[in-house]
């Protein structure tokens, strides 16, 4: 019989709302299941995380919808923005780490991140947390 997965890595990647929603979403439905989460930003993720694009973050090409129109949606659908999300998630227990490799490449530094990051991280410490046989690893 497999063990029961009680833990939830996921790699956010894409710096877009449609990207950044699902993720969020997920980590804290896991952490309502009573399970452990870890969301871990990376390339274009790391836009919710920087204070300069954490509020300014818009829908992808692909989805079909303006800025406006899916803030109209989600307003609709009673859906919290990107960032409360984010701010909600981190309150629930989701953890929020900053990946330090992209960091480095776009120049970033601890200053230039929203105050709720849990830590700033790398590939090596991603797979450690993400390598335990009881957690479930997706990437979005």
């Amino acid at each position: 019989m497999a063990e029961e997965k009680n833990r939830l890595v996921i790699v956010a990647s894409r710096g877009t709302a449609d990207g950044l929603y699902p993720a969020l979403i997920l980590a804290t439905t896991a952490v309502a299941q009573g399970k452990e989460a870890y969301v871990y930003f990376t390339f274009g993720g790391m836009k919710l995380l920087t204070k300069q694009t954490a509020q300014t973050i818009g829908p992808s090409v692909d989805l079909g919808v303006s800025k406006e129109q899916l803030e109209q949606l989600l307003s609709k659908g009673g859906m919290p923005s990107l960032f409360d999300m984010l701010k909600m998630a981190k309150q629930n227990g989701v953890k929020i780490y900053a990946c330090s490799p992209t960091m480095s490449l776009f120049g970033l530094r601890k200053e230039d991140l929203v105050e709720i990051v849990d830590d700033i991280i790398g590939a090596s410490t991603f797979l450690e947390i993400a390598s335990d046989p009881k957690t479930l690893a997706l990437f979005i």
